[in-house]
């Protein structure tokens, strides 16, 4: 069994009771579970309000909430009455500072600097209220995004009914063909149809026709932008038009040569005999 000791705990200073490690900035719901009226170190008479998250993370941390006395700052103890649904008229009227303790509020937190780093601080108090109208923000989309989500979603649908009804019209058309007939609209395609069944033959036809709609639509398509691509050439010739330099001078051709004269061939004198 250990001895008995004898401590001196006079001047031991009691615990603050606050616990402001830090939490995430943003707004927390907590609990006033405190309020205490004495002095500020200034000697302004000042209630000092404790609030608790309640959280199950956070359950140890223990808040301040200091409302001075004073003209200045009389709008935070208002701030804190209105936030736990309590009215306080414009006028002179008297207080129960005790009133608000048990109820809920949403806290706003910020971190701390300096020599304080590490620890949070509570800048301001609000109705609980606040709480969801942040959390709807968050989870409802914007009411643009959502207009233009369906606008998109009935248009690929019209796009996709109106492409099906073309081709069972289609469809219905070819299968009234006579094979001879089916064949001859199935070589003007570019199908080798030889010992192709009608029904693979109606299929071939059908890929064949819609695929060239497809194309033409695309083609369609393009044609402003090969009128823009004509008109940037035609363009760019007209540029170069202007920038070619006028061709050098030509030079005069020399006068032709006249052609030497033949030399007449020497008389030889024939001596008579």
């Amino acid at each position: 069994m250990a001895k008995k000791i004898r401590l001196d705990f006079s001047k031991v200073e009691e615990r603050s009771g606050w616990n402001t490690k830090e939490i995430p900035e943003g707004l927390h719901e907590m609990k006033i579970v405190g309020a205490e009226v004495g002095e500020a170190k200034d000697g302004t008479d000042m209630i000092t309000y404790a609030l608790v998250p309640t959280s199950a993370k956070y359950k140890t941390r223990r808040f301040p909430y200091y409302c001075k006395l004073q003209p200045n700052q009389l709008f935070k103890i208002r701030d804190l009455f209105v936030a736990v649904g309590l009215t306080i008229p414009k006028k002179v009227t008297t207080i129960d500072p005790e009133a608000p303790v048990g109820k809920l509020v949403a806290a706003e937190i910020s971190d701390e600097t300096g020599q304080y780093a590490g620890r949070s601080t509570v800048d301001g108090v609000y109705g609980t209220d606040i709480l969801d109208d942040a959390d709807d923000a968050g989870d409802e989309p914007d009411e643009d995004d959502v207009d233009d989500e369906e606008e998109y979603e009935d248009e690929v649908e019209e796009d996709d009914i109106e492409e099906d009804e073309e081709a069972d019209a289609l469809a219905d058309e070819l299968e009234a063909l006579s094979l001879p007939e089916l064949r001859k609209r199935a070589k003007g395609l570019g199908i080798d149809h030889a010992g192709v069944k009608k029904a693979d033959l109606i299929a071939l036809v059908l890929e064949e026709e819609l695929g060239e709609d497809e194309e033409d639509e695309e083609d369609d398509l393009g044609d402003e932008d090969l009128e823009d691509d004509e008109d940037d050439e035609e363009y760019e010739d007209d540029e170069d038009e202007e920038e070619e330099e006028e061709p050098a001078p030509k030079r005069r051709a020399a006068p032709a040569r006249k052609p030497a004269a033949k030399a007449t061939p020497a008389r030889r004198t024939v001596k008579r005999r």
